[in-house]
């Protein structure tokens, strides 16, 4: 028998860079696994030797939620009760802008009711769910002839057709009581401002602003209504123009009995056509303004005239927010 012999085969030489191509990706290959069972594996590891370690975070997640639940609303109502509303304007005065306010006439309730409807319209579009009858009833402060001013009270009542009316402190005094009846953090804000503009801008800032006029824009004087005689003088909100003139009575007595004794006349005039309405918006280009009158509805007059009106009662705007 032949002896199967075969040629011994030459082995293939192994170049020094081969050799250091194979430790490379040996130790990348080395370095994969170890990351592979570090990320993955071992998580699962872990998790198979601990299963009682995951149940009890997820009810913690579920009471959690059901605890977020049910604090939500009382969440939202202390933000509302701590944040006080803020007075946004407008960056600038468009040509035209219309503010929608549903129209509430005083009559037949408060047929010299113009102040406090008025200031009802402003409540309503607020949100307040509150009648004139009841501001009038619970939040004007009235008061008779002869004991007070325009700007300290409403002189008569306003559900007599004999009444007089009020001037913007009573009815910003009137608006504060009744906010703070409900708990509310809105401000009542008197406007003093020089520039009609920045009475559009309220407007433009969807702000609508209670407004002293003469009723129909009619401009007319002031007329003496009464005069109220007191030890110690009025006080009063607005300046002398306003409704009130102080006069000393004279007297023969020493200098300090005169500070003391001598008792002080205040003269209180009145516009007879004073009236509040509700400014909602106005129209450049036409040179308008549109208002919510309480014995009118919604009326729109010329800008200027209604500006003329609007000094004529003592520059009175007031707003809410």
């Amino acid at each position: 028998m032949e002896q199967n012999t075969r040629p011994p085969q030459k082995r293939r030489k192994v170049t020094r860079r081969q050799l250091r191509q194979r430790r490379i990706i040996g130790l990348a290959a080395l370095l994969l696994i170890i990351f592979l069972l570090s990320s993955g594996c071992a998580s699962c590891i872990r998790c198979a030797c601990k299963p009682e370690e995951s149940q009890p975070k997820q009810e913690a997640a579920v009471t959690t939620t059901a605890v977020s639940g049910t604090t939500a609303p009382t969440q939202a109502t202390t933000e509302t009760a701590t944040t006080l509303p803020q007075e946004y304007l407008a960056a600038s005065l468009p040509d035209s802008y219309q503010i929608p306010v549903d129209v509430l006439y005083q009559e037949p309730e408060l047929p010299t009711g113009n102040e406090i409807t008025s200031l009802t319209m402003l409540l309503n579009f607020l949100g307040f769910d509150v009648t004139k009858q009841n501001m009038a009833n619970n939040f004007l402060t009235c008061a008779e002839v002869g004991n007070a001013t325009f700007s300290q009270a409403f002189i008569g009542s306003p559900f007599d057709s004999s009444g007089y009316g009020c001037l913007a402190p009573v009815i910003v005094d009137a608006a504060q009581k009744y906010l703070k009846s409900q708990n509310s953090g809105r401000t009542v804000k008197t406007l003093n401002v020089n520039s009609f503009d920045d009475i559009l801008l309220r407007i433009a800032s969807n702000h609508p602003v209670l407004v002293w006029v003469n009723q129909d824009l009619e401009l007319m004087q002031e007329e003496y209504c009464f005069t109220i005689y007191d030890n110690t003088a009025v006080q009063t909100t607005t300046a002398p123009a306003a409704g009130t003139a102080e006069i000393a009575s004279g007297t023969e007595a020493a200098p300090s009995e005169a500070a003391t004794e001598a008792p002080t006349e205040t003269e209180v005039y009145w516009i007879p056509n004073a009236t509040c309405v509700v400014l909602t918006g106005y129209d450049l280009e036409n040179n308008t303004v549109t208002v919510i009158d309480p014995t009118q509805g919604e009326v729109t007059y010329d800008m200027e005239m209604f500006k003329t009106s609007y000094n004529a009662l003592y520059k009175q705007a007031i707003i809410i927010y």
